[in-house]
C-alpha cells in the first residue's frame, strides 16, 4: 500500500472544504473518479474513516476533525516546498553571481545574459566589478571573467575569447591619422594605463615594454580599461586598453590604433575547482562556450 502523502492531504482537504468530489476535481485539476480513489486510499492508509454522505455532500466525521485540523500546516508546508523548488528552477531563489572588469562585463557578458534571461526570465543576476580571483575566493562569486589572468590552483581557467591591446588617442593628435603605432611611438607619450603589478594586463604590456628595451611608466595607471579612456584629457595623452572595450561602449573623440608588436590577451572563465556550479552558472558558462565557438565558426 502506497503511504499518505502531502498530495494526498491536499485531495481530503479539498472535499473537506468544498464537500463534494466534483468540486474538488474542478479545483485541483483532477478527474472525479481521481479523487474518489484517492479518498479510499488515503483512508486505508490512515486507518481512519474521513467522509460520509449526508444530503449529496461529504461530510467530515467525527474522529476525523482532529486528523483535519492536522493537515492543514501539511498542505501550506508543501505548498511553500513546491514554491521554492520553482523558484529553485526558475533561477530566482539564488543569484548568479559573476565578477568581471567593466569592459567584460558590458560586452560578452551582457550578451550572454540576455540569452540566459530567455530561458530563466526570473533569473536573479549580481554583477560585481572586482577583482574576480579575491571574489571567487572568498566566495562572494559562482563565476570570474578576466582578461590573461594569474591565479591559483585551486582555480579552474577556461579561454573564451581572444583580443588584443590597442591604443586609443585623440583625434587632433598627429598619430589619429594612422592605422596602427609601435610602442617606440607611444615613448614621450603620457601613458594612462594598468599597473604591471596589480593588473595581468599591465603586466603583459609592461613585458611588451621591455621586450623592445623600453621603459614602462605610465603616468596614472587604472584598475580599468573604461577609467583610462575617460582619463584622457590632454592632447597627446595615450591610454593602452583592451580591444573589447570599443565594442562594449563608444568614446566619441578618442580613435583606435592597433599596437606594434601585437600584445595579445585571452578572456577567460574561471571558477572554483572545490565548488560546484550552481544550476544558472553551469547554464550561464554553456552558454559563454556556444557564443565563443559560434563566433570562432563565423
Amino acid at each position: 500500500m502506497r503511504p499518505f502523502s502531502p498530495s494526498d492531504a491536499a485531495v481530503l482537504l479539498a472535499v473537506h472544504r468544498h464537500g463534494t468530489t466534483v468540486e474538488a476535481s474542478r479545483r485541483l485539476h483532477l478527474t472525479q473518479s481521481a479523487i474518489s480513489k484517492i479518498i479510499a486510499r488515503s483512508e486505508a492508509s490512515l486507518g481512519v474513516a474521513v467522509f460520509e454522505r449526508k444530503d449529496g455532500r461529504l461530510i467530515l466525521k467525527p474522529q476525523a476533525v482532529s486528523l483535519m485540523a492536522a493537515l492543514a500546516p501539511v498542505e501550506e508546508e508543501w505548498r511553500s516546498l513546491r514554491a521554492t523548488a520553482t523558484r529553485l528552477r526558475a533561477g530566482q531563489e539564488t543569484p548568479l553571481r559573476i565578477a568581471s572588469t567593466p569592459s567584460i562585463g558590458q560586452g560578452l557578458i551582457a550578451r550572454a545574459l540576455r540569452r540566459l534571461t530567455q530561458d530563466y526570465p526570473l533569473a536573479r543576476v549580481e554583477l560585481i566589478m572586482g577583482d574576480p580571483p579575491s571574489e571567487l575566493s572568498r566566495g562572494t562569486a559562482d563565476l570570474g571573467l578576466m582578461f590573461s589572468p594569474r591565479v591559483t590552483d585551486d582555480i579552474a581557467l577556461t579561454p573564451l575569447v581572444s583580443g588584443s591591446i590597442i591604443a586609443l588617442v585623440r583625434q587632433d593628435d598627429p598619430l589619429a591619422a594612422r592605422s596602427r603605432a609601435r610602442l617606440e611611438d607611444l615613448r614621450d607619450r603620457r601613458l594612462i594605463c594598468f599597473d604591471r603589478e596589480k593588473s595581468p594586463l599591465g603586466w603583459l604590456i609592461a613585458q611588451a615594454h621591455e621586450r623592445r628595451g623600453l621603459d614602462y611608466a605610465p603616468v596614472m595607471t587604472v584598475p580599468y580599461s573604461i577609467s583610462a579612456a575617460h582619463l584622457m584629457s590632454e592632447r597627446g595623452d595615450v591610454s593602452l586598453v583592451d580591444s573589447l572595450l570599443p565594442q562594449a561602449q563608444r568614446f566619441d573623440g578618442l580613435i583606435q590604433l592597433a599596437i606594434e608588436p601585437e600584445i595579445k590577451i585571452t578572456v577567460c572563465l574561471m571558477a572554483l575547482r572545490s565548488r560546484p556550479l550552481p544550476r544558472l552558472a553551469s547554464q550561464f558558462v554553456k552558454i559563454m562556450q556556444d557564443t565563443n565557438a559560434s563566433t570562432e565558426q563565423s
